[in-house]
């Protein structure tokens, strides 16, 4: 085993006992720690088999495994800047809201007085 991959093999375990902590604590959901749980245990075998890499690679006509995966990195980190986008729009949605009706009730009340 390479120097990389007892260190890189070292910070998955971490993680997965990191992930697994907050799962206890109450502050992750399962289901998303479900999803951490896939992509660290994958990343462990891509870490411990990085011939195996090549060949997922070369199934969808990439040379080499390392860039497979920093092209499937670059479309996950899209895909969540979106879902983050999303949520940001959808709070200041919720925050406008509250506004008005916090402006509407003030304006109802000073009417009263």
């Amino acid at each position: 085993m390479l120097k990389y991959q007892i260190f890189f093999g070292i910070v998955v375990v971490l993680m997965i006992i990191r992930h697994s902590a907050l799962l206890k604590k109450g502050n992750l959901k399962l289901r998303r720690y479900i999803v951490f749980l896939i992509f660290w245990f994958a990343l462990l075998l891509a870490i411990i088999f990085p011939e195996e890499t090549n060949k997922i690679a070369r199934f969808f006509n990439i040379t080499r495994g390392a860039d497979f995966f920093i092209y499937i990195s670059i479309m996950v980190i899209f895909y969540i800047l979106f879902k983050l986008f999303e949520r940001m729009e959808k709070i200041e949605r919720d925050i406008t809201k509250i506004v008005r009706e916090i402006a509407l009730m003030n304006n109802d009340e000073d009417k009263d007085k």
